[in-house]
């Protein structure tokens, strides 16, 4: 609604109060809100991602210098803060917003946690990134790098300086091994490895022919931890993929994925922007043994695939089909087959862990079972999203605050009404029929060849004119929690007539 009424900077303000990662989100969310999208039913969603897009873009080019006031620090409420991804340092802001003492500990030597380490810079350009850490550190938060929960420090040594809650939010790092045999020697590199070293700037041997293996993550046995796992699985494989197409060293990129296009779950646009690029996908393919030579990489062994039955996560099992095992040659294999959390540092903190090395936590409050101890994010749920991570470091931030208040630990659930009234723009009969007919906008996005080896932001923004248009496309669902005529009703009363 103030974009269509072009108030920018008040949208900014107002994105910014419930998301501290805002500009990070709006490229890199997978947008669940838009599936709610009243406009889908009979048409396209609003692009409200790409809106919010356009808005903190808006504010960077024209200097919106949006800060979160500090609060006066109350030093007798420290609270420590592990791990600086998007979940520890969305609870070390709005804890820090309550006047809290804020330390974040981490370990590398760059902050951000996957948002760093990642995600390539051509889908998060690093200045983007550093605006919204720069909006956060205005909080008052202080933040120690190099700093390693079980190596520099202990949780009784954080209890015994005086911090008297703790949140864990290290994230899920270490990626998935194949179990196959060969995947030890020179040449096969771990997904994570490949796009952390690309992401810092370290020297990784990026061959000619490089194929990417990606698939499900078999020994998880829920059907929403199995959906989960292989979001983050694939998108980090098609990351992995256009990372090592920037390089400029590749002759040929092949992702190797066990099910069909149907079942892949990396988002439908970084599918078609990796294909765009001139990698290759191969389908129904799994690997079978990697082949050495000299103690190098020489090939990989693969077997074809067929859709059996439905499996616990409601989708046709892959099954291997005997006799159509085929090599291909290969200088660099990275395998990137979903990550988990490294928990070999918080064995001896007496937490409690599940079978897939996650952290137990209360699933309405992000407690632990030792007393003062929060934990969330990726170490809790494995690889998960983005903007998950976000809300659960938010959620935790209330669980803390009512913790040190000493009040009951516990979720609020009640109805709530947007903050704002903002009244609705008067359009003519003919306004009204341009955006009854409007299609959702096309993100403009870089040529194939201009983007192919570098790392410029593929995505390029919705123009000015485009976001007003599609602004005004909102049906302003939120018009029908006041009296009175909303456009909803206008658009009916049309369709009537």
């Amino acid at each position: 609604a103030l974009i269509a009424n072009k108030k920018y900077e008040e949208a900014l303000k107002i994105i910014k109060k419930d998301n501290p990662f805002a500009s990070v989100l709006a490229r890199v969310c997978h947008h669940p809100c838009e599936y709610k999208c009243k406009a889908s039913e009979g048409g396209d969603a609003i692009a409200i991602k790409d809106l919010k897009r356009f808005v903190t873009d808006y504010g960077l080019k024209n200097n919106f210098h949006i800060k979160s006031e500090p609060a006066e620090k109350n030093k007798e409420s420290k609270v420590a803060i592990i791990g600086s991804g998007p979940s520890g340092l969305t609870c070390g802001f709005y804890l820090a917003q309550k006047g809290y003492e804020v330390t974040v500990f981490e370990k590398e030597s760059e902050i951000g946690g996957m948002l760093t380490l990642g995600i390539p810079e051509y889908r998060l350009p690093r200045n983007i990134l550093e605006t919204d850490i720069n909006y956060i550190k205005s909080s008052g938060l202080d933040i120690k790098t190099n700093s390693a929960l079980g190596k520099d420090f202990t949780l009784d040594d954080l209890h015994n300086q005086g911090y008297k809650a703790i949140y864990i939010a290290t994230g899920a790092h270490q990626s998935l091994k194949l179990d196959i045999p060969g995947e030890d020697i020179e040449g096969v590199f771990p997904g994570m490895k490949v796009l952390s070293s690309l992401n810092l700037g370290k020297d990784i041997e990026i061959g000619k022919r490089v194929g990417i293996i990606g698939g499900g993550n078999t020994a998880v046995d829920a059907a929403r931890r199995v959906l989960r796992a292989e979001i983050s699985e694939s998108v980090a494989m098609i990351d992995a993929a256009r990372s090592a197409l920037r390089t400029t060293k590749p002759e040929e990129v092949t992702i190797f994925y066990r099910r069909t296009m149907t079942e892949i779950p990396a988002y439908k646009e970084e599918v078609e922007g990796s294909l765009n690029e001139g990698i290759k996908i191969e389908f129904l393919t799994a690997p079978k043994k990697i082949i050495a030579e000299k103690g190098k990489l020489k090939a990989c062994e693969f077997i074809r695939m067929k859709m059996g039955e439905l499996d616990k996560s409601g989708r046709r099992r892959p099954i291997p089909i005997k006799g159509s095992e085929f090599t291909v040659k290969l200088d660099t294999l990275i395998i990137s087959i979903s990550e988990s959390p490294d928990i070999s540092f918080l064995k001896k903190e007496g937490l409690k862990f599940s079978k897939w090395n996650t952290i137990i936590v209360d699933p309405e409050t992000f407690q632990t079972n030792k007393q003062g101890v929060f934990a969330g994010g990726d170490l809790v749920t494995g690889p998960n999203t983005v903007v998950d991570a976000v809300a659960a470091g938010k959620i935790t931030a209330l669980s803390i605050n009512q913790y040190l208040s000493g009040k009951d630990i516990k979720r609020e659930y009640k109805i709530t009404r947007p903050s704002k009234y903002i009244e609705p723009l008067e359009l003519s009969d003919d306004e009204i029929d341009e955006l009854m007919s409007a299609k959702r906008p096309v993100m403009p996005c870089l040529s194939s060849e201009k983007r192919k080896y570098n790392l410029l932001e593929v995505e390029q923004g919705l123009t000015e004119k485009q976001a007003i248009k599609e602004a005004k496309r909102c049906l302003r669902c939120e018009l029908e929690t006041r009296d009175g005529k909303n456009f909803i009703e206008k658009i009916k009363e049309k369709q009537e007539v």
